[in-house]
């Protein structure tokens, strides 16, 4: 199989493999090039070895900022977008997200598995 280097690459942080797998195939569907890291201790190594374009960060169960502390994007990953899903966020938690360089977050009650592409694609054309 022959690899488009003009496709732009999504990682995706996704401890659900069933999520990961709906995620993969829209995004593929859409010409993403995109890798599925499920463990959050090979997420910085993961994006150093597969420079993606964007990163689809998924906070559901998240406790405070204490899943964020290693993960600074904005300090350790300045130009990688990176879009956060899960449930609901109340707002003290986004300004938390949003402080530590997370620039969107997908509520996935209020979004369809397939949207997520189409905000992907969205946001990588800005």
């Amino acid at each position: 199989m022959e690899i488009n280097s003009s496709r732009k690459k999504v990682l995706l942080y996704e401890p659900e493999n069933y999520l990961a797998g709906l995620y993969e195939h829209y995004l593929q569907q859409h010409n993403f090039d995109v890798k599925h890291c499920p463990h959050l201790a090979e997420l910085k190594q993961s994006i150093k070895a597969f420079s993606p374009d964007l990163l689809i960060f998924n906070v559901e169960n998240w406790d405070g900022k204490k899943k964020l502390l290693a993960f600074n994007f904005k300090r350790d990953f300045p130009l990688l977008p990176v879009i956060s899903t899960g449930y609901n966020v109340n707002s003290e938690d986004l300004t938390a997200l949003m402080d530590y360089g997370i620039q969107s977050h997908i509520n996935r009650r209020a979004t369809r598995p397939e949207d997520i592409a189409i905000i992907v694609k969205n946001v990588l054309q800005h």
